[in-house]
């Protein structure tokens, strides 16, 4: 049975990627480099692909900074960052006015790369700023450089859907060895292609919420409804993305699913700067609610109750009360993703008897990594962000949905740690906040052959080499 399905499953991939693709004609064939990125980023590592274990306890090890590496999964991410910075260079990216358009950004790389100086470990930490930088940064460039951006930006995620989707329903129902592990309580978390049931609600809202923008992009302007005419591959990944959503119980992912989906049906009257400022705004407020002020959460004590949340946030307010001004240098932190793996994370594993592999806050680990200046530059890049997308946000769908976006991260990092962090979401929120790619556009550029675009990617680097 577990054949039959299987073939089954990748005819129906198959099926999907090809009405896909017969659906764009604007986007490149090079635009699978990025999308290899971005399946690994939602899903297991080339590594953990290959990893046949049995249904086991959750694994934490892998999520901290003192995890083994793994040659394969090195040279795979080294290839991905030198192709696409390849693509993107030769397709004319100007990477100084890149950096000098997303000067927050810049900045924020900068200053945890300079963290290493302070980092227990220096080369650990600057090794991985530096691949952090390349495969966020060159892959999105390699995205961005494409003819049409915001379909190729579509088109990478609805891709990754048509496989991730129904691989995690097969892997659930038929290969539980992949699709399901325990948790610390001994009961069964639904995984799917992911490797805990908190990554596998990110990748279900992220690629759910672009399934609905890239439907809403291409249904006609006549339609009265918002899922008028949606085409049946689309209803049927959609379905199964809102049923694995709600499988995998992962509440923070389905409370931001939901978020993101009002903001990207909101009409164009409720999408004025104005509101748009209110609701940034309020959306920023909320780490300092919860990390602030002491009585968050016998006052909405209800609102938890109601997400399924209990008032200690499924044990994470455990974890932030050994974070403190003494834990680290509180102005400079302890170096860019240094700490867990290292004496300070190990003597808060000891101290509540279990691997704690972050601070399940993004804020609290950038405060870790980098002290109250990392904090204070991650806030210029949000800020920045913000104010850009919200001046632009009556203008088309495309900038309503960088919106959802960009207060989605903010939303999830509450509960878990993606700021800076090799993930899916940090990964779609800087392709969201990246200011449009400036090239050198030519009909010539963008459609390049493999064999031409490794010509031209050589005499490049040769050039520089020189």
């Amino acid at each position: 049975m577990e054949l039959v399905a299987s073939i089954l499953c990748a005819l129906f991939i198959l099926w999907l990627l090809a009405r896909d693709s017969k659906r764009r004609t604007s986007v490149s064939a090079t635009l699978w480099v990025p999308i290899l990125i971005v399946l690994v980023f939602s899903s297991r590592t080339p590594s953990g692909w290959l990893d046949a274990r049995s249904v086991v306890r959750a694994d934490y090890s892998g999520l901290t900074n003192d995890a083994p590496g793994n040659l394969l999964d090195q040279v795979f991410f080294a290839v991905m960052i030198a192709g696409s910075w390849i693509i993107a260079s030769v397709r004319g990216v100007k990477w100084t006015k890149l950096l000098g358009a997303n000067i927050a950004l810049a900045l924020f790389y900068l200053y945890f790369a300079i963290s290493s100086l302070w980092s227990a470990y220096p080369a650990d930490s600057l090794i991985r700023v530096v691949k952090d930088l390349g495969t966020t940064v060159f892959v999105v460039a390699a995205i961005l450089s494409e003819e049409d951006p915001a379909e190729a930006v579509r088109a990478v995620y609805v891709r990754c859907a048509c496989i991730l989707f129904p691989l995690s329903i097969l892997f659930i129902r038929y290969y539980p060895q992949f699709g399901r592990s325990y948790a610390k309580n001994g009961g069964i978390m639904f995984t799917g292609v992911a490797t805990h049931k908190n990554a596998f609600g990110e990748m279900l809202m992220v690629f759910s919420l672009i399934l609905i923008w890239d439907h809403l992009e291409t249904r006609t302007a006549t339609a009265k409804w918002p899922w008028s005419g949606m085409q049946i591959d689309r209803v049927l990944l959609l379905l199964m993305g809102v049923w694995l959503l709600s499988t995998s119980q992962s509440k923070t992912s389905l409370v931001c699913f939901l978020i993101g989906l009002t903001l990207l049906l909101s009409s164009k009257a409720s999408t004025s700067p104005m509101i748009g400022k209110i609701v940034f705004f309020t959306a920023l407020s909320l780490p300092f609610l919860i990390l602030v002020t002491h009585q968050f959460s016998s006052s909405l004590g209800f609102i938890l109750e109601a997400i399924g949340r209990d008032d200690t946030f499924t044990g994470r307010a455990d974890i932030w009360k050994h974070i403190t001004f003494k834990t680290v240098n509180p102005l400079i932190g302890a170096g860019y993703w240094n700490f867990w793996g290292g004496k300070g994370g190990r003597a808060i594993s000891e101290v509540m008897q279990t691997p704690v592999p972050n601070a399940h806050d993004g804020y609290l680990d950038i405060y870790i990594d980098g002290g109250i200046i990392g904090l204070m530059i991650l806030l210029f890049v949000l800020l920045a962000a913000g104010n850009r997308i919200i001046r632009k946000l009556q203008m088309n769908l495309l900038q309503r949905a960088r919106f959802a976006f960009l207060i989605v991260a903010i939303v999830v990092n509450l509960t878990e740690s993606n700021f800076a962090r090799p993930s899916l979401l940090w990964f779609t929120t800087l392709l969201m906040i990246i200011v449009e790619i400036p090239v050198l556009r030519s009909r010539t550029t963008n459609r390049f052959t493999w064999f031409s675009l490794l010509v031209a990617g050589g005499k490049r680097i040769a050039t520089q080499l020189r």
